[in-house]
């Protein structure tokens, strides 16, 4: 029996749950790269997520405890001048994987996409990220070909950022 999984929008008082799960993320990414300070996750999360510019969270809870998060945003225009729901990251943590609450997540942010009047919900992965693959295929979601995905960072971020 996989164990009940609820998803909300997080608020102002999720600010510490929010934080720990950005925490953990980042060490599941890190992948040999030197960690920032906690210090440092909670001042981005304070900007980044609960600043003028905010990114929504979505929590996904078992028996009250934060397990999964989804940062999203809307993005305008989509198709036909609608909004488009884009998620940034969806993240469950280990242990709970495989108890439905990614699901949960994505069922969540369909119908706020809905909700909200957007035609479209997108997403990206990592190449070696099979399981999020294997979630994404089951659920009949959409691997577009057509798409390539850029990047700026580094020099070539700075580069752009100064000409012109």
């Amino acid at each position: 029996m996989s164990a009940a999984v609820t998803v909300r929008l997080a608020t102002d008082a999720d600010r510490a749950a929010v934080t720990e799960l950005f925490q953990d993320l980042d060490r599941h990414y890190a992948q040999g790269r030197a960690l920032d300070p906690d210090v440092v996750t909670a001042e981005r999360v304070d900007r980044y997520v609960y600043g003028a510019h905010p990114t929504e969270i979505a929590l996904a809870e078992i028996d009250g405890r934060a397990v999964g998060a989804a940062s999203f945003g809307m993005l305008f225009p989509g198709p036909a001048l609608t909004g488009h729901l884009q998620l940034k990251d969806l993240y469950v943590r280990d242990g709970a994987r495989g108890l439905g609450a990614g699901e949960a997540l994505l069922r969540f942010l369909a119908r706020l996409a809905q909700d909200r009047g957007c035609t479209r919900l997108d997403w990206t992965t990592e190449t070696w990220n099979e399981g999020a693959q294997r979630l994404y295929d089951r659920i009949g979601a959409a691997r577009l070909a057509q798409k390539i995905y850029y990047r700026l960072e580094g020099d070539a971020l700075e580069r752009i950022a100064r000409e012109g």
